[in-house]
């Protein structure tokens, strides 16, 4: 999730567009053609430019992890400790996500490694992917994303916790430690400049692991969570999807399986949004619409597509 969310949603004027549905979001797009990124199915604006993806860029460690127990090189019960786990939390830092992970998985003193992997993905905390990144290996995840992935939380600790190392030393420093830290955020416009500079992966890059994970099973059954959730019905429409959103930023990578069909694989990012622009988005969840339209609306991906030509 983001850094300031709740002041943000709390404080911010109307000035600036309103994602508020499908279609307010392919408007942005005509208008911002520059600081969106989208990759489907004949689309691929902006694909190989290095974009900011927040936590849509854990279907990376996902994936990572999904390649290890297919190999044999860690199990899904493997124990941690949640002290262990803990001792990578950076509190106030990730929307509450995990807090309310610990809330639903409801823990001993130990949790698999799965379900660490569970709650990177469903409330998208963001000590999972630095425990799964030293336990699987730093090049491993650079390797799947074409680039070097550093720490969220270590970038965090860099730039608004007075670390003054690299942020891989910066998370060294903090887990070892063993102590929250609580850090001091700016406003929002500093944050959004942060933002900017973080989880950087090519559009193309995450397409092709997300197609990947899209048949596999073990990730196919952490990313198809939403369809464990009150409502959801797989005989009308399967997704499987991880977004991300930190200030100025909102991404989304999704997959969507219609009945007798094979899966639709969407990569979308949206950057540089003002704050009233970003909250309302933030919101709306209007990106997620966004692609499951195109996913399902042949005449509205008629319209994406020209939009972008």
């Amino acid at each position: 999730m983001n850094l300031l969310l709740a002041a943000v949603l709390a404080a911010t004027s109307v000035t600036n567009p309103q994602l508020k549905d499908a279609e307010a979001v392919l408007a942005y797009l005509k208008a911002h053609p520059g600081d969106i990124a989208l990759v489907s199915e004949g689309i691929r604006h902006n694909a190989g430019r290095s974009t900011p993806f927040a936590s849509a860029a854990k279907i990376i460690h996902l994936a990572a992890y999904a390649d290890a127990v297919r190999k044999g090189t860690v199990k899904p019960g493997e124990k941690v400790k949640v002290a262990r786990w803990n001792a990578y939390h950076l509190p106030g830092t990730d929307g509450g996500a995990h807090e309310a992970a610990l809330k639903r998985l409801k823990p001993g003193d130990t949790v698999t490694l799965d379900q660490v992997v569970s709650a990177m993905i469903e409330e998208s905390d963001n000590a999972a992917p630095d425990l799964l990144r030293d336990r699987l290996g730093a090049k491993t995840l650079d390797r799947i994303a074409k680039t070097a992935l550093t720490s969220l939380n270590g970038e965090i600790l860099k730039r608004f916790g007075g670390c003054a190392q690299d942020a891989e030393a910066c998370l060294k420093a903090y887990v070892a430690a063993g102590k929250p830290v609580t850090v001091t955020l700016p406003g929002y416009d500093e944050q959004a400049d942060w933002s900017a500079t973080v989880n950087k992966v090519k559009p193309s890059v995450l397409r092709g692991v997300l197609s990947r994970l899209a048949k596999d099973p073990v990730a196919k059954k952490h990313l198809e969570w939403p369809m464990r959730q009150p409502g959801a019905d797989p005989d009308t429409l399967v997704i499987g999807t991880k977004g991300g959103a930190l200030p100025g930023v909102i991404t989304e990578t999704m997959y969507t399986i219609q009945p007798g069909g094979k899966p639709k694989v969407t990569v979308f990012a949206m950057r540089g949004l003002p704050a009233d622009t970003w909250a309302s988005g933030v919101r709306s969840y209007a990106h997620q619409q966004f692609i499951v339209r195109m996913a399902t609306d042949p005449a509205f991906m008629k319209r994406v597509r020209a939009a972008v030509k």
